[in-house]
């Protein structure tokens, strides 16, 4: 999930408590109790404190073993479908972990050369393809792809790799992929995505160590209902968590007892449209309502609750508004297409092992329009 849906998500579940709603209030509405508490946003800034710890922290302590030649000058998408190989053999040969950094590859100040990395676990390859130049806006630059050499392609000598991933990886601008390959007891080599992502700062143990203090800062401080800050805070960081696990990468849910990232779901990627919008806005449907309720006079005493009961609440403002949406985007597809890069880069890929096939096959012409139905389906399915 993005940063803007963990962070309503922390909030809205603070917003369940009573106590923390009449804290925040403006003191206006005439409750004893209100003192313009932050205690909401303390949810909220739990709620997106993992990928902060990960994006501003955690990122640049992971040093790399292998550095993946990126040239900008000379482009090798063979060289660099080797190297990453390479770093998987040796995983698989020294059953240790190791680590491979790839880079974006800057023409200049604002262009970029984008290019794809796959891990195909069918045919046991890294495939590497270079695509256009692309500005900042991450927008392509049509008619500047590599005219020839576009694709790379290693065959995995010593190790079985497994992908859980899955999804082809699409670097262009500001930074590049870190990848881990970590050897198994099956034979395997898993791909890791990020390695040092999703790790010891999503973990439930680390999110209530973090929030304790805050009661002891509110007592400190004065402040009422000092054991409610370190709830809110361990409840923000603990959804985050939790709407992680709907994804691919998972994470590791009990460090510093376990370090082991486990998978996750694999029901929705983190940049999923509909999933963001759906949280999104179930958040702000859950928020207002509880506004409603606890931060007015009436409400406080308990009295007049809402103008309907909760049930018909939900239904009207949140499932068939929400139904309609997913209905609407159903029909018309949109927001579930393959990325620009991830298009390109397999028309590239089509077109090389069409290519191959002609020039193999006894039958070229048959055996290429088999090869090209095939790839035509699985680009439908990115």
């Amino acid at each position: 999930m993005k940063g803007l849906t963990h962070f309503m998500s922390g909030v809205a579940l603070a917003s369940f408590f009573p106590a923390a709603v009449k804290m925040a209030a403006a003191t206006r509405t005439g409750i004893p109790e209100a003192d313009a508490s932050f205690i909401l946003v303390l949810g909220g800034l739990y709620g997106i404190m993992p990928d902060t710890l990960d994006f501003k922290m955690g990122q640049f302590f992971s040093v790399a073993e292998r550095q993946v030649d990126c040239d900008p000058n000379n482009p090798d998408a063979a060289k660099m479908a080797r190297q990453i190989g390479e770093a998987m053999d040796e995983a698989a040969e020294t059953g240790k972990y190791v680590r491979a950094q790839l880079y974006p590859i800057q023409l200049g100040s604002h262009y970029w050369r984008q290019y794809m990395i796959k891990f195909d676990s069918q045919t046991n390859e890294v495939v590497v393809v270079l695509n256009e130049v692309v500005g900042t806006n991450q927008i392509p630059f049509l008619g500047t792809e590599p005219e020839r050499d576009r694709v790379g392609k290693y065959k995995l000598k010593k190790a079985s790799l497994r992908d859980a991933h899955g999804r082809p990886s699409i670097v262009d601008i500001m930074s590049g992929p870190q990848y881990g390959f970590r050897p198994a007891e099956d034979g395997t080599v898993a791909v890791e995505f990020l390695p040092w992502h999703r790790t010891w700062s999503h973990s439930y143990v680390l999110g209530l160590i973090l929030a304790l203090p805050w009661t002891l800062i509110a007592m400190a401080m004065g402040w009422p209902h000092a054991w409610l800050y370190s709830l809110i805070a361990f409840l923000g960081f603990a959804i985050h968590i939790t709407e992680d696990l709907t994804g691919h990468m998972g994470g590791s849910l009990i460090w510093p007892f376990d370090s082991t990232r486990y998978d996750g779901l694999s029901w929705f990627r983190a940049s999923n449209p509909h999933a963001n919008f759906t949280v999104d806005f179930m958040a702000f449907v859950i928020i207002i309502r509880n506004l409603m309720v606890y931060s007015t006079p009436a409400g406080a005493a308990g009295e007049a609750m809402t103008l309907m009961p909760w049930y018909l609440y939900y239904l009207y403002f949140m499932v068939v508004p929400l139904a309609v949406y997913h209905t609407i985007a159903w029909t018309l597809k949109e927001g579930t297409s393959a990325k620009g890069g991830e298009l390109s880069a397999a028309a590239a890929l089509m077109a090389a092992e069409l290519s191959a096939a002609s020039q193999n096959s006894e039958t070229p012409e048959e055996e290429a329009d088999i090869r090209r139905e095939e790839m035509e389906f699985e680009a439908s399915e990115i």
